[in-house]
């Protein structure tokens, strides 16, 4: 009730994934068309436009520049929180997600709204963690650029090993080879997770990397390449510090 005066719902068709996506953007405070705003693009928006009120209130109240916030959820007949769809999306098919967010729908909102993409924002948390990793070191494979910033959460990089194959798991670790291709990365980086959630997918692991190992891994990776990247872990399992923690980031990344 918050937002609904400054949000707009869409349904977008993609053809590569025979998907339809239900995409939510909120305005900021005084939106004008003659300036640009970064987007904060958020994936998940099954939970995320829960986020959208919280965000949008500290804009209001000058504690965070205006940003347009943007949730990619799924056709109302999907329920986006099943991880059996969920892994489809984000790890089975993530190539496909990849082209179409970079593509299609960042560029068609730009269409529509004045976006500011050279300081834009992708978030991703859990599979969706593994897919913005996935997407930043993949990004050099695109002419558009549409996200300077990548917020990797609690990426759950154990999904990328399936019971008889795996998906790409070994390149994952070399970050898609972006270091072999490029001697630095220029953009930017904010790792998270909780620092209780290991024990949340104990039975999940099955002999791989546990959910912080992974991530830390990924952290003393990035250290010796040429990264500016941030590194946080909250008091948290795995999904609730994931409202603040945008909060946050807003504030801090967007001052």
């Amino acid at each position: 009730a918050e937002i609904k005066d400054f949000t707009e719902e869409y349904l977008v068709y993609d053809e590569q994934l025979g998907l339809d996506f239900l995409v939510h953007v909120t305005l900021p405070p005084e939106y004008d068309k003659s300036k640009t705003y970064p987007v904060l693009f958020m994936t998940d928006g099954v939970w995320r436009l829960n986020d959208h009120a919280a965000l949008y209130k500290a804009m209001k109240q000058k504690e965070a520049a205006n940003v347009i916030l943007v949730s990619l959820a799924y056709s109302y007949n999907i329920k986006g929180t099943e991880d059996q769809f969920r892994d489809r999306l984000f790890i089975h098919e993530r190539e496909k997600l990849l082209s179409f967010i970079t593509d299609d729908l960042m560029p068609l909102l730009g269409e529509n709204y004045s976006i500011d993409y050279a300081d834009s924002t992708l978030f991703g948390h859990s599979m969706a963690g593994v897919f913005s990793h996935y997407a930043c070191f993949k990004s050099d494979s695109y002419e558009n650029q549409p996200f300077f910033r990548y917020i990797i959460g609690s990426p759950a990089m154990f999904n990328l090993y399936g019971i008889d194959t795996d998906y790409d798991a070994a390149a994952a670790e070399s970050e898609y080879g972006y270091f072999d291709r490029h001697d630095s990365l220029d953009k930017k980086l904010f790792l998270c997770g909780g620092s209780q959630e290991d024990s949340d997918y104990s039975d999940a692991y099955h002999g791989h990397d546990s959910l912080l190992t992974g991530l830390n891994k990924m952290k003393d990776r990035l250290s010796v390449q040429k990264t500016d990247f941030t590194y946080k872990l909250y008091e948290s399992h795995h999904y609730q510090y994931v409202s603040s923690m945008l909060l946050e980031f807003l504030k801090a990344e967007y001052p």
